[in-house]
């Protein structure tokens, strides 16, 4: 072996597998934290969906501060708002396609329309529904939303 390899301090494998260990474990929180929010998510669409088309003054319940203002701001309580818009408006049809969690903001997606919620000290909350893309670019057209 050549001289100066042999003066050369080796790393004990012990710092290496654990410092790789260590990384491996922080990925895999971050991971595993996702999918637990995504659940979250899950459920408060689908209860949002659920109240709107039976009792929407539970679907109120589930929105955000600034929609439930938005919503009601034409001198309408929020339950008549959403029964107005009528089911057909805030269905989800097809198979959820995703349910996708940005730090404190959520999309979830069906094959027809989307949904935005954002998380608050109360849970996950609606801060707009009934969503179709107008294009590349351009902002969802929603029938709910906030300010």
């Amino acid at each position: 072996m050549p001289a100066d390899l042999r003066k050369r301090p080796r790393m004990p494998c012990l710092a290496v597998c654990g410092a790789a260990l260590l990384t491996l474990v922080s990925l895999t929180g971050c991971a595993g934290r996702g999918s637990v929010e995504n659940s979250a998510v899950d459920d408060a669409a689908g209860r949002f969906i659920s109240a709107a088309s039976t009792e929407p003054a539970k679907a109120c319940d589930t929105l955000a501060p600034a929609t439930l203002d938005s919503i009601a701001s034409d001198d309408e309580e929020c339950a008549t708002a959403i029964a107005d818009l009528g089911v057909e408006t805030l269905r989800a049809d097809g198979p959820e396609l995703r349910a996708q969690v940005y730090g404190r903001d959520a999309i979830v997606q069906w094959e027809d329309q989307t949904m935005f919620l954002a998380r608050f000290d109360s849970g996950w909350l609606v801060t707009a529904a009934g969503c179709t893309p107008r294009g590349k670019d351009l902002p969802y057209d929603c029938s709910i939303e906030g300010r």
